[in-house]
């Protein structure tokens, strides 16, 4: 399993950065291709799932590990997310075996 963190965003809109923290080859401890690093972007609360996003999983989790928000992302594109949410959460993309995770604030 790979785990890839995302930097904190807060209200001014624009590209949530993914970059890799850790990656654990499953190949026998051989090195491996970076990983494809997903694209998301935010604005206010409007969520763009863009490029590396497709067949992934995508969820908020609030304070106590608790998922407030998930998604399977079947195309690209923008999607709204519940203006009751606010405060400071962890995102994560879960794709196959790898998971790229960070915080949002909204």
């Amino acid at each position: 399993m790979a785990l890839f963190a995302v930097t904190a965003m807060y209200a001014d809109p624009g590209p949530i950065q993914l970059p890799p923290i850790k990656t654990t080859p499953d190949n026998g401890g051989h090195p491996r291709s970076p990983a494809l690093v997903p694209v998301l972007y935010i604005d206010g609360y409007t969520l763009t799932a863009g490029n590396g996003t497709l067949g992934s999983t995508i969820q908020l989790l609030d304070e106590n590990d608790n998922v407030v928000f998930s998604t399977f992302v079947y195309i690209e594109g923008d999607m709204e997310l519940p203006t009751t949410l606010s405060g400071t959460y962890t995102i994560q993309v879960l794709r196959g075996s790898q998971t790229f995770e960070g915080e949002i604030t909204l």
